[in-house]
């Protein structure tokens, strides 16, 4: 049991989200699933807020039962600043930085990959069935909104752009997307 907890930060005014999942290898089925154990998201909050509430969330004794759970963030434009904050507090996370194409590239704790690459492989692992979701969560209709408004365009450089429609959120969906992303790529992977 290995839990990821993934936080996609937010301007002021917009919502950040945060994803927690349990990795748990399947030997019956001889994979990993990714159990979604918690969606979230707070709006309006400021910077020094949003990091207490991530904190108190990776403090959770249910997250911390076997070993401390995984931290990864969005670190691109004002995940920047709120990286910063992480560690001046002590937190120790991976900072993920989007880019453009297939790369996957680490400098210290920080990695850098095209948001082709993550959200294919979290796409990927949820058609395959290894994503499973608790209906019932109170988050899940928001995620499923975000999901069907979540496009892909291919642009006349050859890259994919993937964002959602104008007026749509898709913070949920990014925060989600990380915490599989990382499980499948980097700790299954053995990359870091």
């Amino acid at each position: 049991m290995t839990y990821i907890i993934s936080l996609d930060p937010a301007k002021l005014r917009d919502w950040c989200a945060l994803s927690a999942v349990d990795m748990q290898y399947v030997a019956t089925k001889k994979r990993f699933q990714y159990d979604v154990v918690t969606i979230a998201r707070k709006q309006g909050l400021d910077y020094p807020d949003m990091v207490d509430w991530v904190i108190g969330i990776l403090k959770m004794k249910q997250f911390n039962e076997s070993e401390p759970p995984k931290f990864v963030m969005d670190a691109t434009g004002v995940g920047v600043a709120v990286s910063d904050m992480f560690k001046a507090k002590g937190i120790r996370h991976h900072a993920i930085t989007f880019t453009k194409g297939n790369i996957c590239k680490r400098e210290g704790s920080h990695i850098h990959v095209g948001k082709p690459r993550l959200v294919g492989k979290f796409l990927g692992a949820f058609d395959a069935g290894k994503v499973r979701v608790n209906p019932g969560q109170p988050l899940w209709p928001q995620m499923e909104r975000e999901m069907l408004a979540f496009k892909a365009e291919l642009k006349e450089n050859g890259y994919s752009k993937f964002e959602a429609e104008e007026g749509e959120n898709d913070d949920l969906l990014i925060s989600l997307a990380q915490a599989v992303w990382y499980g499948e790529e980097i700790l299954r992977g053995g990359k870091l």
